[in-house]
């Protein structure tokens, strides 16, 4: 196979790659552009820590887009971190490609490299059971001790839940072609060449074997020799090889060499295969192991390196033919070892000196910088330095937060500029080799699925939406559904269960009451960054959808993912005439008697149209506010809320707004109302101050509130921007409840019930002053006056003095208590 070819295969949203070395260049600019262009955005890659480190101090152009379209890991091993695995999930499907090739340039088009495919499609397969053998491999890797690939997993795992389900294979399982495979890798008390030859149970008649690199004195093809007993040992080799001990030949019976000659002639054969032949079967070894003592080991020696191989049970000579061996493996082709160039070894890479530069690993959400020092580097005598996009020192100023452990925790403060990679000084003046800044904030907005049909068809009714209407609730529910993987009809669930390790570990994230998140909060800052608790989700795109109703910038897109294409009806406003010459030409009048009578009957047919719908529609807002109370109780009672009921509070509000009647609109208005305009503001069971009142009480009011059974996830160490959106819609409602021009009777009431509500939800929501007067609120408070307090009657000023003066009621109250209590 052309391998860069399959990463453009669709079906799948999540990649985990693994690498002995890295060549951003050739992942950026080779891999990354088809996976996402195929609906594949989830992406992590893992590669040898010190080989990453190599990477980065001039090995490779530093990258681009790491830690901000994908993430990368550096892992280490007693020997060095050597599988080549390509593991691909879906929401049905599943694939593992093990090969033998890196993620470099030479690796990924110019090497001559080996690799083989498992497809999973049915559920108890053994193509799923070898695909979930390789997760089972990955994730000894994956351990949560990062937010962002911990992150990363659960999403994964949440839409391919077939995954954490499917039995992993603890040996050789049959696939659909009726062929035997298994996934052999290290981390097990025997080598992969020891249960590689036990699986070969019938005498080989010959033993091919290609492998770039050998063992001085090849020991590892001496065992793999001792134990197959093999009639012939054939070793492909280009005659120009410099790595092949040809002075230890004498330590393998029946081998013989030969020339690749032409076969792929230029191309390096960085290619590992070991074929057993038999009468009856070939059995294949391909993948990362070369034909050495740390890859493959021995009976008293399970290795030292990290490798990944695949076995195959195939036909009888099926796999040279394959190859195109058979034409290379002839008397002709077989090389004199006396003509082969002495040993001459490379000279090694200090691994040594590479672990000593790396400073650890580096995450920022929003401006939180968080550091896990690498053992080499003190934090308590060792200062950061962040780095821009080209490896040149960014200006700003790193504040100290509370730290946990040895990890530990800073606010960027004094720039705008997100970094995009660290440098470590110790006191003693060594510097470390640069780090990549993980953005967890933007990758989480990066890493999403490609939207289903249903989710187009859903976010394509906001296309043309310039009010908020019942069909905002019906486009979140389906939402919902997609985001959860569910059936339609079933609720989605309130908090995604936190995910620990195999072996007990930390769990990848927890989540927090909301009383808990804001008792540990950071403050918000002036000139704050984006900080979205839907990010990634089709569901922020519901929330810039309200935020555009009410005039505010809704463009979250980040400057290195492609823009979006206009939608096709953007610029329609369906006002045109279709075809303005064709009605003339067929002499249309317009300006006659029977045109305004048929104009008049047509009127009076949408009025009564109208009226039906107004009736209907102001009895459908009624019952959407009902059942959002009752799905609250349910979720108070069965689970817990989450950022999805706080966008769902903040929808619902805005089309109550929407459908409020003016108190009394001035008989020289010359402003239409909405045939949305439905409920009335006095003298009407469900006018819309009581209906308001109604959907805020079951999260703020009664003795167990909503709001104390909704949790966010414990990454945010800051109120998320959708989240105070949402208060401060809250903030207005109430406000234009207590300052609507009523009648007295209707205000008394208002106050009596409305007022104690507000000063409850002002508290359980941002318990402070001056987050409660903050830009970000007041802000918002005065776009839904723009939007709303115009055509209510209610002018902005009066609601922003309102808001004012309750808050500082609030906290004078709050004062004169604690000084009475001193």
């Amino acid at each position: 196979m052309k391998l860069y070819e399959r990463f453009a295969d669709k079906e799948f949203h999540t990649s985990i790659a693994t690498s002995f070395g890295i060549d951003f260049d050739a992942y950026e600019n080779i891999v990354l552009p088809r996976l996402r262009g195929a609906g594949c955005r989830n992406n992590l890659v893992l590669a040898d820590g010190r080989m990453l480190t190599h990477a980065l101090c001039g090995a490779s152009a530093l990258p681009h887009h790491a830690g901000r379209l994908y993430t990368i890991t550096g892992i280490g091993a007693p020997g060095v971190f050597h599988p080549k695995l390509f593991l691909q999930a879906g929401r049905r499907r599943g694939r593992l490609i093990v090969s033998s090739a890196n993620l470099t340039t030479p690796g990924l088009g110019g090497n001559l490299e080996l690799a083989g495919m498992v497809m999973s499609d049915e559920p108890g397969s053994g193509e799923q059971q070898l695909v979930a053998a390789g997760w089972q491999y990955l994730s000894r890797f994956l351990n949560g001790d990062q937010q962002a690939t911990a992150a990363q997993i659960d999403w994964m795992l949440t839409r391919a839940p077939w995954l954490a389900k499917a039995t992993p294979a603890t040996g050789p399982v049959g696939l659909a072609d009726g062929t035997l495979a298994a996934l052999l890798t290290t981390g097990q008390t025997s080598g992969i060449g020891q249960r590689f030859t036990d699986l070969v149970s019938e005498p080989v008649e010959r033993l091919i074997v290609i492998s770039p690199y050998w063992d001085p004195n090849l020991a590892a093809l001496s065992y793999l020799t001792e134990r197959l007993s093999p009639g012939e040992v054939s070793v492909l080799l280009d005659p120009e090889c410099t790595v092949f001990p040809k002075w230890a030949l004498g330590k393998v019976q029946v081998m013989r060499l030969y020339d690749r000659g032409d076969f792929r002639k230029g191309r390096f054969i960085h290619a590992k295969a070991i074929i057993a032949q038999t009468a009856t079967a070939d059995h294949v070894l391909v993948g990362s192991a070369n034909c050495t003592l740390p890859a493959l080991g021995d009976a008293d020696f399970a290795g030292s390196n990290e490798e990944a191989c695949l076995y195959r049970r195939l036909p009888p000579g099926s796999m040279a033919d394959a190859l195109g061996l058979d034409a290379i493996l002839t008397s002709e082709r077989q090389l004199d070892p006396a003509t082969l160039p002495d040993l001459d070894l490379a000279e090694e890479l200090p691994m040594g000196e590479l672990a000593a530069l790396n400073p650890g690993r580096f995450e920022c959400r929003v401006d939180t910088l968080t550091w896990h020092p690498a053992d080499a580097f003190d934090p308590a005598v060792c200062t950061i330095t962040l780095l821009d996009q080209h490896g040149k020192p960014m200006p700003c100023r790193l504040m100290p937060l509370t730290s946990s452990g040895e990890t530990q925790r800073f606010e960027i403060g004094e720039t705008q500029e997100r970094p995009a990679f660290a440098r470590v000084q110790h006191e003693n003046g060594r510097v470390s080799a640069p780090s990549i800044v993980t953005l967890i904030d933007r990758l989480r907005a990066v890493v999403r699925e490609t939207s289903s049909r249903q989710a187009d068809n859903a976010l394509r009714q906001l296309d043309d939406e310039t009010e908020t209407s019942l069909m905002l609730l019906d486009v979140l529910g389906v939402l919902e559904q997609i985001e959860h993987g569910e059936p339609s009809g079933k609720k989605p669930i309130s908090i995604p269960k936190s995910r620990k390790d195999e072996e007990g570990g930390a769990a990848a994230y927890k989540t927090l009451s909301y009383e808990q998140f804001i008792a540990g909060r950071r403050l918000r800052t002036e000139n704050q960054l984006p900080h979205n608790s839907l990010a990634g989700s089709d569901i922020s795109i519901v929330r810039s959808f309200l935020n555009r109703v009410i005039g505010l910038d809704a463009d979250e897109r980040d400057e290195e993912e492609d823009q979006s294409p206009m939608p096709a009806r953007a610029f329609d406003l369906g006002d045109e005439t279709g075809d303005g010459q064709a009605a003339l030409d067929a002499g249309e009048e317009f300006d006659t008697e029977k045109t305004q009578r048929e104009e008049e009957e047509r009127e009076r047919a949408e009025y009564r149209r109208t009226a039906a719908t107004k009736k209907a529609t102001k009895e459908q807002i009624v019952a959407a506010v009902a059942a959002f109370s009752k799905r609250i109780r349910e979720r108070r009672k069965s689970g817990a809320l989450d950022n999805h009921d706080v966008i769902r509070l903040r929808a619902l509000l805005m089309i109550v707004c929407t459908a409020a009647i003016p108190v009394a609109p001035a008989k020289d208005s010359k402003a239409k109302g909405s045939r949305l305009q439905v409920l009335p503001p006095e003298g009407d069971p469900n006018s819309w101050p009581t209906v308001i009142g109604r959907t805020l009480f079951e999260i703020f009011g009664g003795k167990n509130p909503g709001i104390r059974h909704l949790y966010l996830i414990g990454e945010h160490d800051q109120v998320p921007d959708d989240i105070l959106e949402c208060w401060a819609t809250c903030y207005w409602c109430l406000q234009a409840c207590l300052t609507a021009p009523v009648l007295l009777c209707e205000r008394k009431r208002l106050t009596r019930y409305v007022k104690p509500l507000a000063e409850l939800a002002y508290l359980l929501t941002l318990p402070t002053k001056a987050e409660l007067l903050s830009p970000d609120v007041t802000g918002l408070m005065s776009a839904m006056s723009e939007a709303y307090g115009k055509r209510l009657g209610i002018e902005g000023e009066t609601i922003a003095s309102a808001h004012r003066a309750m808050v500082e009621a609030l906290f004078s109250k709050s004062a004169h208590h604690e000084a009475t209590a001193v």
